[in-house]
Order: structure tokens, then sequence, then C-alpha cells
């Protein structure tokens, strides 16, 4: 009898090691692009088991087994996509889309910068174990000149913000520096981060440098700061360097609104065909209007000023790379003439102009998002979250091949070329039914 109980229970060891033995997914035949370095592994395999990967190995002496394999016959993988600076829509109606449109574009995470408190319900409707929307990173709605209020308020509105998981406290504007040292002291007991815009008082004066930089600040929008400040330039620059605070520079949404695009450049904008014809017709129309009124000369010489502002800004970014102080990846595509998820890739070409490195643009979009929010995803190697998406071509060569993300792997879902295409369609088709 002893004997038999024996067998059993070996029988049913061997059944659970074989069980753990095989793993939930693995994609072969893969060139990973870790981003770790900027070395092709080629001829992998990676395996998958819960959503972590639990090996990378080369596919001819790869052991593993799994539920699925997919062979990706030569295509490249690299980490999924992060905007870290979004607007998210009004209504919710209009949310799915939203976040369909990033997920098509290998975007799967989403910090959003302009807060409202329904953004939680939001989160916890979209952000669940069983669907694969884009994670949310959630501000609070943000302080502005107009808010005053006194402190016992401003610290329920503190303690709001962390109790609700939301991320940070953005600052539009500030109306006074007292405001701010409120606002910095409570979320400083509540530990909450600050970011947003460099602040500047209502009276149009700097606020004070030691009082800032000591502040609970981590991240700065559209390089408010350092543009056009050159006495001031110098000595912020260390001092973001020293506090490990994250720049976000937004090129793309200055690029487009400095009106340098004729109208037929407009309409052939990355992700327009993703905008009904009656809106596009709208927007055509406000800028024609806005031109005619200013006159020919005055546009070109406004043309030319947002130009030049924008050479100044290639010179912050290049310097911020050169001083190892980490950057953001953002388009701001919360304008006309812009489409949320589909404009990430000429967001990168920007930064070429700054002279950064296919490689340095691909990090900010990815491990340095991961950094700033201490998150296990980001790059790809044994441990981390698997997260990461497929593509034809080696994004670290030609970055356009984002255009064209193959397939997705996130959250434990893994969305083939094929529904990738569907989902496509389906916008489109949504698109035109708005005409």
């Amino acid at each position: 009898m002893k004997k038999i109980i024996s067998l059993l229970l070996l029988s049913i060891t061997n059944f659970i090691f074989a069980q753990k033995e095989i793993n939930d997914f693995i994609f072969e035949n893969a060139n990973i692009i870790t981003l770790e370095n900027e070395v092709v592994l080629r001829n992998q395999s990676i395996i998958i088991t819960d959503g972590k990967i639990v090996a990378i190995q080369n596919t001819k002496k790869c052991k593993h087994k799994a539920k699925e394999i997919i062979d990706l016959k030569g295509k490249y993988i690299m980490p999924s996509l992060a905007d870290a600076h979004v607007h998210l829509p009004e209504n919710e109606e209009e949310l799915q889309r939203f976040l369909e449109l990033n997920l098509i574009n290998g975007v799967t995470k989403l910090r959003s910068m302009r807060g409202d408190w329904k953004h939680k319900e939001w989160k916890e409707k979209y952000n669940t174990e069983n669907v694969y929307y884009p994670k949310f990173y959630l501000s609070a709605p943000a302080i502005s000149r107009n808010m005053e209020a006194p402190v016992d308020k401003l610290d329920e509105f503190v303690k709001a913000t962390k109790d609700n998981g939301f991320n940070f406290v953005k600052i539009l504007s500030i109306k006074s520096q007292d405001m701010f040292v409120k606002i910095d002291s409570l979320c400083k007991k509540h530990n909450v981060a600050l970011g947003g815009h460099f602040p500047k008082l209502a009276s149009g004066i700097n606020i004070n440098e030691d009082v800032f930089f000591n502040s609970n600040y981590k991240s700065i929008e559209h390089l408010g700061g350092l543009v056009g400040e050159p006495n001031l330039f110098e000595s912020r620059i260390q001092a973001i360097k020293n506090n490990n605070i994250y720049i976000c520079p937004t090129l793309l949404w200055y690029s487009i609104g400095s009106g340098q695009n004729t109208y037929q450049e407009l309409q052939n904008l990355p992700g327009m065909e993703y905008v009904s014809k009656s809106t596009f017709q709208e927007w055509i129309e406000k800028t024609k209007v806005y031109r005619d009124k200013i006159g020919e000369q005055a546009y070109k010489d406004e043309v030319a000023k947002e130009l030049k502002d924008l050479q100044e800004k290639y010179q912050v970014i290049a310097r911020l790379q050169k001083e190892g102080i980490k950057m953001l990846l953002s388009p701001d595509a919360s304008s006309k003439y812009m489409m949320t998820g589909c404009n990430m890739v000429s967001e990168m070409e920007l930064l070429k102009k700054a002279n950064l490195t296919n490689f340095e643009i691909l990090q900010m979009a990815t491990i340095n998002f991961s950094d700033f929010f201490k998150e296990n995803y980001g790059v790809l190697k044994t441990g981390k979250d698997a997260d990461f998406i497929i593509l034809d071509e080696n994004p670290l060569e030609n970055l356009q091949t984002l255009k064209q993300v193959k397939g997705l792997y996130y959250n434990q879902f893994f969305i083939s070329e094929t529904e990738l295409t569907s989902l496509k369609n389906k916008l489109l088709e949504t698109t035109v039914s708005k005409i």
C-alpha cells in the first residue's frame, strides 16, 4: 500500500513539474532589440509565462515547450512604446477609439497630463487583467493660476490624489510662490509627485530657483525654463541633472503649430486618415481664416520665428542628452492636425534633428518611461514583463518601420498582425461613418 501511495505521489509530482515546464508562449526565430544596448540578438526565442520573460535563447538550442509557438521568421522585437504626454478625451464615448489608435501604433502606456477625477473610474474599467488597452498613468486635475484655497482644502486635494490612485499633481500654472510652497509641502507630506509646466508666477516673475529645485517636481514639460532663458540656462541644467528631473520635449506640437505646412501637407500628415472629412475641413477653414487675417508677410514672419525657436529646442535637447538627463517622448497630440498614437514616429524624426541616435530616441519611449515610474518593463530580458512590438525591420536603423506594427504582446495578450489590421479597418470605417 505504501508503495502504491509513493508511486502515486511521484506521478503527481512529475505531472506538476511537467506542467510548470510548459510555458505560455514562445516567439521563435526573432531578432531581439533589448534596448539595454544597441546589440541585436539574432535568431532568438523569447519564452513567456504568466506575462514574464522566463528565458531568451538561441532558437536552434531552445528546448523549452509552450502552449503556443509563434514563428516570427526573422522579424524584429523591441519593447512597446509609451506616450508621456496625452490628454484623454472629454467623454468616455471617445475613449475606446483613443486607446485603440494608440494600440495599433504599438503604444501600451499613456501618461495623462490633463487630469479629471473621473479618470479613476476609467482606469478601473480599462486597465484590468482581462483587457489589452494601454495602461494609464494619471494626473489629478491640474493646478492653475486661478486656483487659491486654504491649506486644509489643498490637503484634501493632495490626499484625494494619493487615495484615488493618481500618480502625480500637474502644475499648469501657479498664482504665487506661496501657493507653490503650500502645494509642494503637502505633496511631500503625502508622498505625491509634482510635474508639468515650469512654473511662472501670475506676476510674470520667476519662482525662486531654490524653492523650485528643492520641490517634489519630477518632470518638466515642453522644455519649459530652458528655452529663452540664456542667463539661467546653465544653472538650471545642472539643477535638473542633480535632482534627476525628467524632461518631456513635445517637439511635434510646436512643429505643426509653427504654420510651416501647406494645406496639402497638412492633409497628408500621419493620422489624418482617422479624422473625419468634416472635422478636417473645419480645421482647414480656421487655419485659412487665421492666415488671411494676419496677412502674408506677418504669417511668414511668424513661421520664421517659430522655426527659429525650434532650432533652439534642438540645441537644448542635444545638451540634455550630453549631460545624461533623461527624457520622455511624446508628440503631445492634443491640437489640430494631430491624432493620438499616430504621431510617435514624427516626434522621433524631429528628435533626430537634435543629433540623437535612434537608440537614444527609442530609449525615451521605453526604458526611460519605465524608470520614471519604477516599473518592470522597458527592456527585454529575463525577469522583465513581456511587453513588446513586432516589426519587419530594425528600428535602430530605420524608425519608419514603427509605422507598421506587425504584432504586439502586452498584458498577457498576443495581438497578431491580422488582428491589428482588423482593428485599423474598424477605426477607418468608424471615421468614414462620421462624415
